[in-house]
Order: C-alpha cells, then structure tokens, then sequence
C-alpha cells in the first residue's frame, strides 16, 4: 500500500512538472514567433536538452530518497521483530527465571506502534488477548503464527507454501504431534500437549 501511494505522489509530482514546463515552452514559442526561425530551433533544442536533463536529476533524486526511507523503515522493524522472536524462544527453549516476558512486551508494544504495519498490530492484539483470556494452549500458537507471518510481510517476505503450523516445527519439541493433537481438539493446553509427551518419550525407553 505504501509502494502505491509512493507511486502516485511521484505521478503527481511529474505531472506537475510536465505542466509547468509546457507553460514555459508555451511562453517560449510566443516569443519564438518574433525571433529568428534558426535561432529559435536552436533555443528549443537546447532547452529541451536541459529540462529532460533536470527532470532525470529530480526524479532520480526523488526515488532514491524514497528507496534510503523504506530501507531505514525496513531495517528497524526487523530489529524490533527480531526482539520477539528472540523472547519467544527463549520462553520455549531456556529455562530462564530471571527472564519477565510481561515487562518485554510492555516495552515491546510501544515500539510496534511507531514502526509496525497495521495487520502487525491486529495480530499481536488478537494474540496478547487470547493470550490474557485462557492458559496458553494450541490456538494461542497458532495466532503467534498469524503474528509472525504478518512480520514477514511487512518486511517484504513471502508467506507462500508456509502452511498452518509449519512454524511448529521451529519451537515444539514434537511439531508432528502438536498439530495432530491440535487438529483433534483446537483447545488443547500446551501443558496437556506436553504431558502426551512425556508419556510418549517413557513409552520409548520401556
């Protein structure tokens, strides 16, 4: 959406343009008229030479800033993306005490809101109230899910082919039986997933 609204600032912006310079051309052949035929074909030609000149510089100038704006915007969500995703694991993988997952996402909600999209927004709102409304349990993943995939679309990555629960495979310890078990009962608990593990993993050394 923002690439399209660039888009037609710069069309606007050209026409504008364009349309001051036919204005001066327009002057230009008026008093063209009352010159020297020869010398007024050379005056056009280097005139036109010049405008074409400066209309490349200023829009050349004008796409790279825009490039050097998308790609500072870009660089700092993916810092901020990142933050999470490096709280997430460290919830699934470390056993950290001393780590405050509240306290981060306080700090980390305020950082979206300057810099993430707005289906960004949507997600993390739609996951942190599930989140608030019941023990952690198979949908609360898969709206972290939703959550991640619209962080790789607001940075310009392709969620194609990355089916419901393919990032399963990142953070459970036994992806295939999450989503078997989630596909059976949308509600499960994570702790209840975790218990069937336990059961399975004493099952394999008896």
């Amino acid at each position: 959406m923002k690439n399209i609204v660039n888009l037609i600032l710069a069309f606007i912006l050209l026409a504008c343009m364009i349309f001051v310079v036919y204005l001066i051309i327009s002057s230009f052949f008026s008093w063209f008229k009352e010159i020297n035929p020869q010398l007024a074909i050379a005056l056009i030609t280097g005139s036109s030479t010049i405008i074409v000149a400066t209309l490349t510089v200023v829009l050349g100038k004008y796409y790279e800033r825009l490039k050097e704006i998308e790609s500072h915007h870009r660089a700092r969500k993916v810092e901020i993306y990142d933050e999470f995703l490096i709280s997430v694991f460290k919830v699934f993988y470390e056993d950290d005490s001393n780590f405050d997952l509240v306290k981060f996402l306080q700090e980390w909600q305020r950082k979206i809101i300057m810099w993430a999209s707005p289906s960004v927004i949507k997600a993390f709102i739609d996951w942190k109230i599930h989140l608030a409304k019941s023990p952690p349990n198979a949908k609360t993943f898969f709206l972290m899910e939703d959550l991640f995939k619209a962080m790789r679309k607001d940075i310009g990555l392709s969620n194609k082919n990355l089916d419901k629960g393919a990032f399963s495979h990142f953070i459970m310890k036994e992806a295939d039986l999450f989503l078997a078990l989630s596909k059976e009962n949308p509600n499960i608990t994570l702790a209840e997933i975790s218990e069937v593990e336990k059961v399975l993993e004493y099952q394999k050394h008896t």
